[in-house]
Formats: C-alpha cells, sequence, structure tokens
C-alpha cells in the first residue's frame, strides 16, 4: 500500500480507536495507564494508544504509522465524568 493510499486508511483507524475509547468510558480507559503505549498492527499500519493522566482528566493520544512516517493522529481529554474535549 502507497503511501497516498495508507493515509485514508490510517485516518479511519484512527477515528475507530479514538470511538472505541470514547464508547469504554472513564474507568476502562484510566485501567489503560500502565500498559500504555498500546500498539496494533491493522493493513500494515502500526496503531499507537497512550493513555497519561494529568490530574483527574485523561490525556488520550493515538497514532498511526508506517515505519518511521506519521500518518495520521488524534486525541482527546477525558474527565471523570466520561465527557470528552478535543483540543484544537
Amino acid at each position: 500500500m502507497r503511501e497516498a493510499s495508507a493515509r485514508p486508511t490510517a485516518i479511519s483507524l484512527v477515528e475507530s480507536e479514538l470511538d472505541r475509547l470514547r464508547g469504554l468510558g472513564p474507568q476502562a480507559v484510566r485501567a489503560l495507564v500502565p500498559a500504555s503505549p498500546v500498539e496494533r498492527e491493522a493493513d500494515g499500519i502500526v496503531v499507537a494508544t497512550r493513555v497519561q493522566e494529568e490530574g483527574e482528566r485523561l490525556m488520550v493520544l493515538v497514532d498511526a504509522r508506517r515505519g518511521r512516517r506519521m500518518l495520521a493522529t488524534g486525541g482527546f481529554a477525558m474527565h471523570p465524568d466520561g465527557s470528552t474535549h478535543t483540543p484544537h
């Protein structure tokens, strides 16, 4: 898969992972902190999920890359009530 054709796939993988994490809720996302970063491979693209505690909030970053080339990133802050905020 060429890089140009890999980018839409990478964006989709990042968006899907962010949606999945939002759906898990704060307790399940907080449980990922000790194992962070968590990486998996899909369609030849490595998707890495990082979760870090920042006070009561959880900072979530998901990136997709092939080799050293970053193809897509996304993230949000999750509050204790499960609401999320995406910094711009």
